[in-house]
């Protein structure tokens, strides 16, 4: 018997071959078939086994016997799937890449574009609502005081009006265009003398109650010309003085007439930097000429930990500083709502200095214009040809964090200064890094120094602070110094706190020259009463002022508040004077009681 799939003579009792490991199979007549259908046929992997054991050109050629040649393996193909995914995710990889490769030049751009954003957090307005109060004494009806007054002076002369002082109110009720104002003389803790003014209905009234009983009054509405004229006093007067009465009673009427419609021209500045940056695209022409390529990375200290940062190497060119100088001050000269503005007030200042006899040379307001604006355009080339002398390349390295927030500035100039035809250079090196905190400069350094030869100017600030939604700090300090016989170190010192839990604040400046002191200003006190925008009052507890390394040194205290209108605006009461309908008779009369009124007050001083 032999073995049906490698041919190996096997004895009668084998179950299996012993050279292939295949089952035997039982004894067969001759000529019948190896295999017969439906018998179990040989495991593929036996075929596998047998085909890597036997070479199938050595098997028996014997026909009763059926050799079975099993069919070739498949090649592996798991190397190849695996390189082809590789490969495909390194393609996808490189397409994303592609895709998302950061600009170096919009990276660097962003990145100064964070350092002051619109969203940032603004300490003194979350605390305070700084510009809700700016937007209260535009539009609402506001009023406020202040009073400060000497409690002791280091000069003993001075000393001797310990407290004495001044306190001023005011009340403004826009919506019945109404207004009221007192001005108050306080001497040593008595109120001396006070002045009270208002004004409403087109009258402005004036009191001083310590020195008259009389309420000097001046009707401004339609007519004051024809008073003014008629006038017996004020109207010779004002003629002999060389004052055109109908010029000033235009002239008043005119500024009452645009005070109370609001149409007085003043600079909308929001609106001419709007114009100016869709009228020009300097920014964005500047932006476009930077040079910017990837540079080495730094680590810098940002939000009090230090980070790893790209780096980029940046060069800003003279010929784009030039062009956005040019562009700039080409739009500010010749933008025509900034003339007409400037037009205008030189107007009046004109038709002031004519009603007022300050002029009689006959030029008119658009011939001072048209002279002015030449003076101006001629020293404006004149600086920008300089500028063109002596401006250089500026070679930059900034540092950006992983998030795009601006670390760090380093970077080097020399400016060419011509001097009687000697032309020098000097080299300016500047270090600017953006330490960050609760908004990106609450800390940062800053460092600039000017070198010429031996000599060296520097300028340094270092700016510090804090600011945990209820306590806020600030300190800056900053130092000019110059090197060389004409050498000289200048400083200066400014430090603010607030807690609004208790209230408590402190703000200081000092100066100093050559390390002396030559004026040091602190205040003290607390904010006892604060709602958002709306209204405050708060103590002056410390004022102190030091001059001169202390030789002079003055300590004063008092209060401020600010807060919606609370009182009708009134007319003063008393005897209404009406200073233009008054003679000559009524005036001595009046002159009398302020001298006997002076006199009293000084009796009261002297005691």
């Amino acid at each position: 018997m032999k073995c049906s799939v490698c041919g190996a003579e096997l004895n009668e009792n084998e179950k299996i071959c012993s050279q292939c490991g295949s089952p035997a199979e039982a004894p067969r007549d001759a000529g019948e078939p190896a295999a017969v259908q439906g018998t179990e046929t040989v495991p593929s992997f036996q075929k596998e086994y047998t085909e890597v054991l036997n070479n199938p050109a050595e098997q028996s050629m014997d026909p009763s016997v059926q050799t079975v040649v099993p069919p070739e393996p498949k090649k592996k193909k798991t190397g190849l799937i695996i390189g082809a995914a590789v490969a495909a995710v390194a393609v996808i990889g490189a397409a994303v890449f592609a895709m998302n490769r950061e600009d170096p030049k919009e990276v660097v751009i962003n990145a100064f574009e964070t350092v002051y954003t619109e969203d940032q957090v603004k300490p003194m307005e979350e605390l305070f609502g700084f510009s809700q109060f700016a937007e209260a004494s535009r539009t609402k009806d506001v009023e406020g005081s202040v009073t400060i007054v000497m409690d002791n002076c280091s000069d003993p002369q001075i000393n001797e009006f310990k407290g004495s002082g001044i306190r001023i109110n005011g009340r403004d009720d826009k919506t019945n265009k109404k207004s009221f104002a007192n001005i108050g003389v306080i001497y040593k803790d008595m109120d001396l003398v006070n002045m009270d003014a208002y004004y409403g209905d087109e009258t402005l009234m004036v009191a001083i109650p310590e020195l008259s009983t009389r309420v000097f009054t001046m009707d401004l509405s339609d007519g004051l010309m024809d008073r003014i004229q008629s006038s017996p006093l004020i109207g010779p007067a004002l003629e002999m003085s060389g004052i055109d009465v109908q010029g000033f009673a235009d002239y008043l009427e005119e500024l009452s007439a645009q005070a109370e419609s609001g149409e007085l021209n003043t600079l909308d500045f929001d609106t001419l930097m709007t114009r100016y940056r869709e009228g020009t695209q300097a920014q964005e022409k500047f932006k476009e000429a930077l040079v910017v390529e990837k540079g080495e990375k730094g680590t810098f200290t940002v939000d009090g930990q230090e980070v790893s940062c790209k780096g980029y190497k940046v060069l800003v060119s003279k010929d784009s500083m030039m062009e956005f100088l040019r562009t700039s001050t080409d739009f500010f000269l010749n933008d025509q709502e900034l003339k007409d503005q400037y037009l205008s007030q030189l107007e009046r200042s004109v038709k002031l200095a004519e009603i007022m006899g300050g002029t009689s040379s006959g030029i008119s307001a658009a011939d001072l214009y048209l002279d002015s604006m030449e003076d101006v355009t001629e020293a404006v080339n004149e600086m920008i040809d300089f500028l063109d002398e002596s401006l250089n390349d500026v070679d930059m390295n900034v540092y950006v964090t992983k998030n795009g927030r601006l670390a760090a500035v380093e970077g080097t100039t020399v400016l060419k200064v011509k001097d009687s035809g000697i032309t020098s250079e000097v080299n300016i090196d500047f270090d600017v890094k953006i330490q960050g905190g609760s908004y990106p400069t609450e800390n940062m350094l800053v460092n600039v120094e000017l070198t010429e030869g031996s000599d060296r100017m520097a300028f340094d600030m270092t700016k510090q602070g804090s600011y945990d939604g209820k306590k806020v700090t600030s300190d800056v300090d900053l130092n000019l110094s110059m090197s060389g016989s004409d050498g000289f170190d200048m400083g200066g010192v400014w430090t603010g706190s607030y807690d609004s839990d208790s209230g408590d604040y402190h703000m200081g400046l000092s100066c100093t020259m050559d390390r002396s002191l030559l004026v040091d200003i602190s205040m003290t006190g607390v904010v006892d009463q604060l709602e958002k925008g709306n209204s405050v009052h708060m103590s002056i507890d410390e004022f102190k002022v030091a001059m001169m390394d202390q030789a002079v040194g003055m300590t004063l205290s008092g209060e401020y508040s600010y807060k919606p209108l609370a009182e009708p605006v009134t007319p003063l009461e008393g005897e209404q004077f009406d200073v233009i309908a008054a003679d000559e008779s009524q005036w001595e009369s009046v002159i009398m009681e302020f001298y006997m009124g002076i006199m009293q007050l000084a009796g009261q001083l002297s005691m």
